[in-house]
């Protein structure tokens, strides 16, 4: 029988954002909203508006309710108030513009990494590529990598601002399990004992660092630690686009600019950063792939 465990109660807006702007170790403009339409939308018009200093200091919105929410390939969301810890952070940088796509993964794994180090049993937590977070192997939360453009295109760089957002469910779980026909989680079964607090700290903080490090090292600096926590290594998979099957074979971790790596009975295929859909399957696949690299 699970463990119960209290769930997260998110302070009122004006409440939650005083106590983060004073637990920060940084210089950061925190806002937080009872209702807003997305708050990854919120953030770009931030960065538009103003500029940064080369420090990578965040601006950081969240609500507790979005009514015009965004995942991956536009796909749109609601969400109650309580229902969830919605959150954005934004930063100016000067990146490679090639670079982008491996950007959803470190802020996919930051996140990860993060919220696990505060878990009692930090192994059930794990990153379903590219950036979805699973509890258990079901869906605890979602990350979204957008970014606006700042400045001209000089020798493939560009002036950008990168906009981080990520909803965690915090409760519910088994009634959005039965009504979507798939595995939900909410942090109320992870264990978790910060307060809300805490963790938009403890998120915001892990993607400043993990920010900076890519901006200096590329993503190689992440691929070890990837590979601990990759809910899809070895397992069968099928990739979709739209409810067209493109392929399946074994997911095989992540190649050095952070694409998919599969084995199918035709080959490695690579699969980039975008609209398709990677679903982890329960049984073997039938390609005839026994076995995966690492």
């Amino acid at each position: 029988m699970p463990a119960f465990f209290s769930p997260l109660v998110l302070p009122a807006p004006a409440d939650l954002a005083r106590q983060v702007r004073a637990a920060l170790p940084l210089q950061a403009e925190v806002v937080w909203s009872s209702e807003t339409g997305s708050t990854n939308a919120d953030v770009q018009a931030r960065l538009r508006a103003r500029d940064l200093s080369a420090d990578n200091q965040l601006i950081l919105h969240g609500a507790h309710m979005q009514n015009a929410g965004r995942g991956r390939a536009g796909r749109a969301f609601q969400t109650q108030p309580g229902d969830a810890l919605l959150m954005s952070a934004g930063f100016r940088l000067r990146l490679p513009l090639a670079t982008m796509p491996a950007l959803s993964i470190v802020s996919g794994l930051a996140a990860c990494m993060a919220m696990a180090s505060t878990l009692p049993s930090p192994e059930g937590l794990k990153l379903k590529w590219p950036n979805d977070l699973l509890w258990q192997d079901a869906k605890l939360s979602g990350v979204l990598v957008e970014s606006v453009m700042l400045g001209p295109v000089t020798e493939g760089c560009a002036d950008v601002g990168v906009v981080i957002g990520m909803g965690t469910n915090l409760r519910g779980a088994d009634a959005m399990s039965a009504y979507l026909g798939r595995a939900i989680a909410d942090w109320q079964q992870t264990g978790g004992s910060q307060d809300a607090c805490e963790l938009v700290c403890t998120i915001a903080l892990a993607w400043h660092a993990a920010v900076q490090r890519f901006v200096t090292g590329g993503l190689d600096g992440f691929l070890e630690d990837f590979a601990r926590y990759d809910a899809l290594l070895g397992r069968p998979v099928r990739v979709i686009d739209g409810e067209r099957l493109l392929f399946e074979g074994n997911a095989a971790g992540l190649d050095p600019s952070g694409r998919l790596r599969v084995l199918t009975a035709q080959g490695e295929q690579l699969v980039t950063v975008g609209d398709v859909s990677v679903r982890a399957q329960t049984s073997p696949s039938n390609t005839g792939v026994t076995g995966a690299t690492q």
